[in-house]
């Protein structure tokens, strides 16, 4: 299992279903995230937009990009909810 996992510890259920619906969120973004590694298109999107942030943290540039994507989906304006973003991933990964 991946260090940087926070959530999924390899369980075959979400132990944060119904109780906290970020950590479920997490936990099910990890689990996926162990099966298919990084995604290129995620990476450059990231990139795009989110320039040298905890990039010592030990967390994989992949996992940040697939957080950042999926965490934008609702977003109206991207640039604006960099900050947002940020502080999100502060919170549970910081």
């Amino acid at each position: 299992m991946s260090e940087f996992f926070r959530y999924f510890k390899g369980e075959m259920e979400n132990p944060f279903e119904g109780v906290d619906q970020d950590k479920a969120a997490l936990w099910f973004y990890e689990q996926g995230y162990s099966i298919t590694g990084d995604e290129r298109a995620q990476i450059d999107e990231y990139r795009c937009y989110v320039k040298e942030f905890r990039e010592d943290d030990g967390v994989p540039e992949g996992y940040k990009a697939l957080l950042f994507n999926r965490y934008m989906k609702t977003a109206y304006s991207v640039v604006d909810e960099i900050p947002a973003f940020k502080a999100f991933y502060e919170k549970y990964y910081g």
